[in-house]
């Protein structure tokens, strides 16, 4: 486990996100073929300091009959403590309120992709994520991912990628037209 270089969570430093921890602790645990309750006890090991604190107050306050912890027992107790309903649903909304602005298309890509993971239920499905995707994508390479979502064979990623070759694309031949302008 610890090969892995799993995050340690702290619970009282500025800028540690919960739902990064838990994401990552789940990813090494599924990968290593972890069962559940080792799963959390391995997320228990990795809190420090307040976390650390809070895991075991945590546990005291459990039934000792109770059935052993699950990892999603675990997980939601957690992010009730550390990522609050309200810092939640504000990452949902940042998500939802996302436009490209005057990012790359690429920062734009790895900004939907980082706020994503708050919102799964707008991620459903590929065409779901890719509609919402484009709702924020710049008017500048909008109608060819449009057109490209016709082709049943694109997912998100994908569709990411094209915009990102259009946009270059676009940015090349715009420099190259100034370029003309300028030996005229």
């Amino acid at each position: 486990f610890m090969r892995m270089n799993p995050p340690e969570f702290h619970g009282s430093r500025a800028g540690e996100d919960p739902q990064m921890y838990v994401d990552e602790i789940k990813k090494i645990t599924q990968i290593m073929h972890v069962i559940e309750e080792e799963s959390v006890e391995l997320a228990s090991y990795r809190l420090k300091d307040v976390a650390y604190d809070w895991v075991q107050m945590w546990n005291k306050g459990r039934e000792e009959d109770t059935a052993p912890v699950t990892w999603q027992l675990f997980q939601d107790a957690f992010l009730d403590r550390f990522f609050p309903l309200e810092l939640r649903e504000a990452k949902i909304e940042e998500f939802m309120n996302l436009r490209q602005g005057s990012m790359s298309v690429k920062e734009y890509c790895l900004k939907f992709n980082q706020l994503s993971k708050y919102a799964p239920n707008m991620m459903a499905d590929s065409r779901t994520s890719m509609s919402k995707f484009l709702t924020g994508v710049s008017s500048y390479v909008v109608k060819e991912c449009r057109s490209a979502m016709i082709n049943r064979e694109i997912d998100l990623p994908r569709l990411m990628i094209h915009a990102q070759q259009i946009e270059s694309d676009k940015i090349k031949e715009r420099e190259r037209v100034r370029g003309i302008k300028r030996v005229r």
